[in-house]
């Protein structure tokens, strides 16, 4: 009978504890559901109800589920898609080495600013006569420009000639005499026939010492028009003798256009230091370019440049740089590169736009294929293999080739 009565009390055990932990678990899952408001996250409340702000039914909140081990093997799954790649690809390792690259760059053909030239007036007068007609005619060295009279010149003539006269021993005042004549701009060969003659001249010619082309009065700097101005040397041909015919000025002249006449008039006065004449020497051009801020520092002087002009294709100078602008103009990301072009250019026009590449060698960087490099758009990237994945990296730490 006491054998019964305790394995009674044994299944009676069994059963409350059963019950007990069956309401355990469900207490602790009661405990663990909560309600809130979808509008009003801050309601929360044990048991379902409506929100006391907005009157919306109450919600269960999601619990938590069992927490996972990430491990090392699906942690490069986890990343999001924009810092990982997983692919099957084949792979190289770049190079640090320094390698040949270029820039291309644009520009314009202009004046080399040395050879050009003013002719200004030593002294004040009327113009009698006047041998050059219009802009861009072609001049030599000791050609006569215009005949002027000038109370001045007279005056000094005379001196000299009263000096050779009444004292021919006194050397050094004659010489003074011949001196103040030549500032005045009198030739040795004016001076000789003044001398030879006994006779002081009331016009006065007026000679070039350049040779060139006539670009205008004094004014402004010359502008660069590629349709008017000859580039070439001006020969001795093609130069004229003081014509005073604008059509018989040689084959080398440029035809006048509407306007182009000089601001100079036969009997007109000028004044002591008055410019006269602008003579601009084509013998040598440059082409002036503007290359990017960024590659300013790659660029050295002596860089080797080919030049090539689009509206002649298929033609190519080759140049160097000459000059390296120091300082970048107001508003512009951009310097200038100066090129000589070598020699008497029969391509090369003033005003004329070309094309240049210039080459240099790189300083030693990583290098990699082109095609290792992708494109996004706004940015370049390539990508490093790390534990079986693509990782990208900054463009900025390679360069392609």
């Amino acid at each position: 009978m006491k054998r019964y009565l305790n394995i009674l009390l044994l299944l009676l055990l069994t059963a409350f504890s059963a019950c007990s932990e069956q309401a355990h678990e469900h207490g602790e899952a009661a405990a663990e559901t909560t309600y809130t408001c979808p509008m009003h996250p801050q309601i929360v409340q044990d048991e379902p109800g409506t929100c006391p702000i907005c009157h919306m039914d109450l919600v269960a909140q999601t619990t938590h589920g069992e927490a996972i081990e990430i491990t090392e093997d699906l942690a490069f799954l986890l990343q999001p898609t924009n810092e990982t790649v997983v692919a099957n690809i084949s792979t190289i390792k770049p190079e640090e080495k320094a390698v040949p690259a270029t820039v291309e760059m644009e520009g314009i053909i202009t004046y080399d600013e040395r050879r050009i030239y003013s002719i200004p007036s030593r002294v004040g007068g009327r113009i009698e006569k006047l041998f050059v007609k219009y802009n861009y005619q072609p001049i030599n060295k000791g050609q006569k420009l215009m005949e002027v009279y000038s109370p001045e010149l007279v005056t000094a003539q005379k001196e000299l000639l009263y000096l050779v006269q009444s004292a021919p021993e006194d050397k050094a005042l004659i010489e003074a005499a011949k001196q103040r004549l030549r500032l005045l701009g009198a030739t040795d060969a004016q001076l000789n026939r003044l001398i030879r003659t006994s006779e002081a001249s009331y016009t006065f010619g007026i000679y070039s010492p350049y040779d060139g082309y006539v670009i205008g009065f004094n004014t402004t700097a010359p502008s660069a028009t590629p349709s008017s101005v000859p580039v070439t040397a001006p020969g001795a041909g093609g130069m004229g003798t003081g014509n005073t015919n604008p059509g018989m000025a040689g084959a080398g002249a440029a035809t006048p256009a509407a306007g182009s006449e000089l601001q100079l008039r036969e009997g007109m006065y000028i004044t002591t230091g008055q410019p006269l004449l602008r003579v601009v020497n084509p013998n040598q051009l440059w082409a002036e370019f503007n290359i990017p801020a960024g590659e300013v520092t790659s660029i050295a002087k002596g860089a080797p440049v080919q030049i090539t002009f689009p509206a002649l294709p298929g033609e190519k100078l080759e140049a160097q740089v000459d000059f390296l602008q120091p300082f970048y103009e107001a508003g512009e990301n951009f310097a200038k590169v100066r090129v000589y072009l070598p020699g008497q250019q029969q391509l090369a026009r003033v005003g004329q736009l070309v094309s240049g590449t210039a080459s240099y060698t790189t300083a030693p960087a990583l290098w990699v294929p082109r095609e290792a490099v992708l494109d996004l758009g706004t940015t370049s990237v390539a990508f490093k293999q790390v534990r079986g994945a693509f990782k990208p990296s900054c463009y900025s730490w390679y360069h392609s080739r």
